[in-house]
């Protein structure tokens, strides 16, 4: 006889879709099942609907918490396998459930499976975006990685028993859980067969323009069947939500970047938001600042925004490492961030070299390092102050050739860190790859004023602007 399985579903006045999600899980060639839906104080028909299919409900009425409500449902039920499904996910066949069972079973070492969620025509283009981007074709077996998935997810019981969901957390209880598992040697297995319909995508923002785009791409992609080759396949497996982009403006860079170069139309934050929307690899941009022009301005081309009082920069103990964990926190505590990677940059460098951004986060995925920044080669003698003395950081007076350079970190034109080295307060981890930028311009830091009129001056020109 087959395993029991129990699905857990999460529902607040989901009337319009847990009738579809329902009827979908009733049409299953994998009949051992049953299925608990933990209802939050739903004012509509879902609770009837669920009833009607003769299904245990069970009421929430605390604070509504993901790791706590699933929690509570797997308390409730009696499955040797949990199944976590969105009430507005609909499995897209009959076979959803087998394969879901099948791919956990396979291997001792697999602690969890998630499905691949595909969109609706009535999904948004972000979701749209997010979804066909973030759940490719492609089967993984992830140690390392710990993107999982509640929407569409299955995993055993007796781990749950040891590791349940973090009642704590407002999101990403699901990829906390796998990282625990994972450090115990638990596999996370993405199976693309075991598919559903997802309305919402699994980030609910950001520039519809820029979402639009990028669907229409993947639209005529997968109609004319055409593959995009690329050299690295980590690096194509890189998708837009692994990249959270962090861009802080103090009151001083704020009140510079606003103004516009010499014979120029657009500001200078005007030109690094078109940095941003125009890069490959970046995703979701966070600008935090105390300035409401530059929040007004962010929010305009579709960014998500943080005001922060100027205290916070410039106080007695503001550090930028600081401000980057606030923001990241404050993502996620609203949103289900997920992250592998947070891009920290300076909208002072005004010269960044192109596609700089998409380099330095196409390096931190092939070299498997904590942190990738900006630096400069430098040959010249260099010495260290120690106490009263001084000692020679470079090799001496030899011949350039023969001597290995020393390499000036300019994080400002952009650094890539791991996200936990983030949470943790850290700007860099120790490990770092480098990647050389050459041109003296692109050092240019308005933060410095004189480096600020120089750039206003050569800044149409050296742009073509």
């Amino acid at each position: 006889m087959n395993p029991l399985v129990s699905i857990i579903i999460r529902a607040k006045n989901e009337g319009a879709w847990i009738g579809k999600t329902l009827e979908a899980l009733s049409k299953q060639t994998y009949k051992s099942f049953e299925v608990i839906v933990v209802d939050n104080l739903s004012t509509d028909n879902t609770v009837k609907i669920v009833e009607q299919y003769g299904h245990t409900v069970v009421p929430f009425t605390g604070e509504y918490r993901p790791g706590l409500a699933i929690n509570e449902g797997i308390r409730a039920s009696r499955g040797s396998m949990i199944a976590v499904l969105s009430a507005h996910a609909v499995p897209v066949n009959e076979h959803w459930l087998s394969r879901m069972v099948d791919a956990l079973l396979e291997h001792a070492d697999h602690a969890g499976v998630y499905g691949r969620q595909l969109p609706t025509e009535e999904s948004s283009p972000f979701d749209k975006r997010d979804l066909v981007i973030t759940f490719g074709p492609e089967r993984r077996l992830q140690r390392v990685d710990s993107f999982f998935h509640n929407a569409n997810s299955l995993l055993h019981r007796h781990l749950w028993e040891r590791h349940p969901f973090d009642e704590s957390v407002t999101n990403i209880e699901d990829r906390l859980w796998a990282k625990t598992v994972q450090a115990q040697g638990g596999v996370i297995v993405y199976e693309p067969r075991a598919q559903v319909y997802h309305h919402h995508g699994i980030h609910q923002h950001g520039n519809v323009k820029r979402a639009e785009t990028t669907v229409k791409v993947l639209d005529a992609l997968e109609k004319s069947g055409e593959v995009v080759a690329v050299d690295n396949p980590q690096v194509s497996q890189l998708i837009l939500s692994d990249v959270l982009t962090i861009v802080p403006i103090s009151p001083d860079t704020a009140r510079r970047m606003l103004r516009c170069p010499a014979g120029g139309k657009r500001t200078f934050l005007d030109d690094c938001f078109v940095e941003l929307t125009s890069s490959v690899h970046v995703g979701d941009v966070v600008v935090a600042s105390d300035h409401s022009e530059v929040i007004m301005r962010a929010q305009e081309v579709g960014f998500r925004t943080f005001f922060y009082s100027t205290d916070d920069f410039d106080g007695p103990s503001a550090s930028l490492s600081q401000v980057l964990a606030r923001s990241l926190k404050e993502v996620e505590d609203t949103s289900s961030n997920t992250s592998r990677y947070v891009l920290y940059l300076s909208p002072t460098h005004v010269f960044r070299p192109k596609g700089l951004l998409d380099r330095l986060i196409e390096k931190i995925v092939e070299e498997d390092v904590d942190s990738v920044f900006a630096a400069k080669r430098d040959y010249r003698a260099c010495w260290a102050a120690t106490g009263d003395s001084f000692v020679r950081l470079d090799e001496g007076f030899v011949k350039r050739t023969a001597k290995h350079p020393l390499w000036m970190g300019y994080t400002g034109l952009g650094c890539v860190t791991i996200t936990d080295l983030i949470r943790q307060g850290k700007r860099v981890g120790d490990s770092v790859a480098l990647v050389p930028v050459e041109d003296p311009i692109a050092l240019l830091d308005l933060r410095e004023e004189q480096d600020f009129e120089t750039a206003r001056r050569i800044y149409s020109v050296y742009k073509h602007v």
